[in-house]
């Protein structure tokens, strides 16, 4: 990460950076042990009863749309299986971290059309996933989680950097340019520096951290490109249906070597866009859970 100094200054200076909460920490780092059990993984997320209880609302909701009722913890596991439970607890808990009644509203930051974004780019994410599976690899369930989570630098500039960010948003708006651009230009530093520096301790599985961090610089060299695109693709998919976290904010472009490189072609793009209205009415779910309603 290449910055300007003052960078380092202002994040030593935010006292109270969330950390990732026990319950997260703990199943992040046995849940690709082949020795974790179905017990282990019950075990741990039981001993959050808020976040097991968000867990089987979740679970029993049209977002899953299982058949059957989901009615404990261990069922969940079982029937839902290790990679979404781990994405469940992950997403939830980090909601939790930046609860609404911390919310701000303004004409250039509104928290709740930034989660609406984010659900939307976690969706849109999802989507692109199931649709190449054939042609490349990837767990719709982690391009989800990395989609959800992708802009998470911004919540924290916005609740932590305020005046900062502003600056930037204003100058985004003003200038027409996307907002990591103005934020480099005014700031010396982006919301993907912060996600870095958020989530360097938390021990995310690289291929939901890399999009993370690296979404508005698809094309370089790495071995995420693929799922780092594909988050990129979302994104901006999602500011094209008009799901951003501010309309008045230019969109950062495709890349058609992006495209090219996923062999994903522009109807491909169309076509998820008409989808995700409905997935989004049907996901609505997702962001009341999760704030806690």
């Amino acid at each position: 990460m290449s910055i300007d100094p003052a960078f380092h200054d202002k994040i030593q200076n935010i006292a109270n950076l969330p950390t990732l909460p026990q319950v997260a920490s703990h199943l992040m780092r046995i849940i690709n042990d082949p020795q974790t059990s179905l017990n282990d993984v019950t075990n741990i997320v039981s001993q959050d009863l808020s976040l097991s209880a968000k867990i089987l609302r979740l679970a029993n909701s049209a977002f899953y749309g299982i058949p059957k009722s989901i009615t404990s913890i261990n069922s969940a596991i079982v029937i839902l299986g290790f990679k979404v439970i781990h994405t469940m607890v992950l997403s939830l808990t980090v909601f939790d971290m930046f609860p609404e009644e911390n919310k701000t509203s303004s004409k250039l930051f509104n928290r709740s059309s930034f989660w609406i974004h984010s659900l939307c780019c976690g969706l849109a994410a999802k989507m692109l996933a199931t649709r190449i599976q054939n042609r490349t690899l990837f767990d719709p369930d982690e391009a989800f989680c990395a989609g959800l989570l992708h802009d998470i630098g911004k919540v924290v500039m916005e609740q932590y950097m305020h005046e900062d960010f502003h600056r930037a948003l204003k100058t985004a708006k003003e200038e027409k340019i996307p907002v990591w651009e103005a934020e480099k230009k005014i700031l010396g530093y982006t919301h993907t520096d912060i996600a870095e520096v958020l989530i360097a301790s938390w021990g995310l599985p690289l291929e939901i951290e890399m999009p993370i961090i690296r979404h508005h610089s698809p094309l370089e060299k790495n071995d995420y490109t693929d799922i780092i695109i594909l988050c990129h693709l979302a994104d901006v998919i999602c500011y094209e249906s008009g799901k951003s976290m501010n309309p008045e904010l230019i969109a950062p472009q495709i890349d058609d070597a992006a495209l090219r490189k996923l062999n994903i072609s522009r109807l491909d793009i169309e076509s998820i866009k008409e989808q995700l209205p409905s997935e989004l009415e049907k996901s609505a779910v997702y962001l009341d859970i999760a704030s806690g309603y």
